[in-house]
Parts: C-alpha cells; sequence; structure tokens
C-alpha cells in the first residue's frame, strides 16, 4: 500500500520469497511414481514415455518422423502410445500382484481381480500385444 514501509529483511527477499513458505510442500516421488516406460518403434521415429498409471508423460520424434505424412505420423504416435501405456499397465499388474502376495492373497483371485476388474495386462500380455504389432506394422522388427 501507499505510505508502508517494506518489512524488515533481506533487501534482496521477494515477497514471493516471503511468502513461499506458506505455499504447498512438494508431494514426495516413490520409486513407482517416478518410473517411466518407454517404447520406441523400429524405425526410430516415433518413441512414447508413459507413467505406471498408463498416462503419456513424453512423446519424442526421431529424425525420420519428417518422412512421415501427418496422418501417418499421429497413427504412429497413437499406436506407440497404446504399447507404452500397456508397458507401464502391466508393471503396475507385477507391483500389485507381488504386494498382494506379500499380504497373503491368494494369486488366482488376485489376478482376475487385476485383469478383470481394473483391466491391467501382464507383462507376457504387454510383451505379446508389443510382438504382434511389431510384427504386423513393420515385419516382425523390433521384437
Amino acid at each position: 500500500m501507499v505510505g508502508e514501509t517494506p518489512p524488515e529483511g533481506d533487501a534482496n527477499e521477494s515477497i514471493l520469497d516471503a511468502l513461499a513458505m506458506y505455499g504447498p510442500d512438494e508431494p514426495e516421488q516413490t520409486d513407482t511414481e517416478a518410473r517411466v516406460f518407454t517404447v520406441a518403434n523400429p524405425p526410430g521415429s516415433v518413441a512414447v514415455s508413459a507413467l505406471m498409471d498408463g498416462r503419456i508423460s513424453e512423446i519424442d520424434l526421431g529424425p525420420k518422423a519428417g518422412e512421415l505424412s501427418e496422418a501417418d505420423l499421429a497413427e504412429e504416435i497413437v499406436v506407440v502410445a497404446g504399447l507404452a501405456a500397456r508397458d507401464a499397465k502391466s508393471a503396475q499388474h507385477a507391483a500389485m500382484l507381488d504386494g498382494m502376495r506379500e499380504q497373503g492373497h491368494d494369486d488366482a483371485a488376485t489376478r482376475d481381480f487385476l485383469a478383470r476388474d481394473l483391466g491391467l495386462p501382464t507383462p507376457d500380455e504387454a510383451h505379446a500385444e508389443r510382438a504382434r504389432v511389431f510384427a504386423t506394422r513393420y515385419g516382425g522388427a523390433g521384437d
């Protein structure tokens, strides 16, 4: 306000610095939150990274991406993103299955719950899907 004197303190300290102590604390990242799963197509034009919950965190385009039409590039990104999300969700499946085992839960019932109720693929299913897509789209490259 006009006529008020600034608060005492370091001359280089801004008001925002002084208010920072009242802001929300940064949440701590756990190992599972920080894990990223990346899939790149065999030609190297597209690489997509997904977080463990399947959300896409990054899309990288290689030099060969410029050789694709806009529609083909968009399709390639969607396909590779789907594979990256599936890989990430399969890791979530494995982590949850391990956690349930540690709690003494039945593996068959847990696997059924993870697949049917949560829609999480097993790591083997994710690998098989990647192999199938790569064989179909690229003639088996990158299995």
